[in-house]
């Protein structure tokens, strides 16, 4: 969202699996609301396998990135889905450890850090703060 604030965040926590995870939550469900789009973001320890991979809706089409690397795409009612591969990031920004180096070293300033800036993390943090109030709470947490 180019680092917009979320109008109001709501979130739900669960111990799914107590007898792996005994003091803490192990699934979560968080929902941002923007002036023109809903977000849901599941997160889970329990599941069988790793997962890092995002799906967008849109008025016109669809997105879906199954990994860092891949992308599938359907724009229309009717079109065929399409597929883009090997679609890493440049150094610095492909390892947390190499970009960490690169910021440290002054060869990239750290707003340049892409989704690492501060600022983008600035906004992280917002969310994540209303998430946990919302799931405590059982309310909406607006932001401003």
């Amino acid at each position: 969202m180019k680092g917009e604030k979320p109008q109001s965040v709501f979130a739900m926590t669960a111990t799914n699996k107590p007898d792996i995870y005994p003091k803490v939550d192990d699934e979560a469900t968080i929902i941002l609301q923007y002036p023109k789009t809903q977000v849901i973001i599941q997160a889970s320890w329990n599941w069988p396998v790793s997962r890092k991979d995002i799906e967008v809706y849109g008025v016109s089409g669809q997105i879906f990135a199954d990994n860092s690397s891949t992308i599938r795409y359907r724009l229309g009612d009717n079109a065929q889905e399409q597929k883009l591969t090997d679609l890493k990031k440049e150094s610095p920004n492909d390892d947390p450890f190499t970009l960490l180096a690169a910021v440290v070293r002054g060869q990239i300033t750290p707003q340049d850090a892409d989704l690492s800036a501060l600022q983008n993390n600035m906004v992280v943090m917002e969310i994540l703060d209303a998430a946990m109030k919302s799931a405590k709470s059982g309310k909406v947490i607006k932001l401003k």
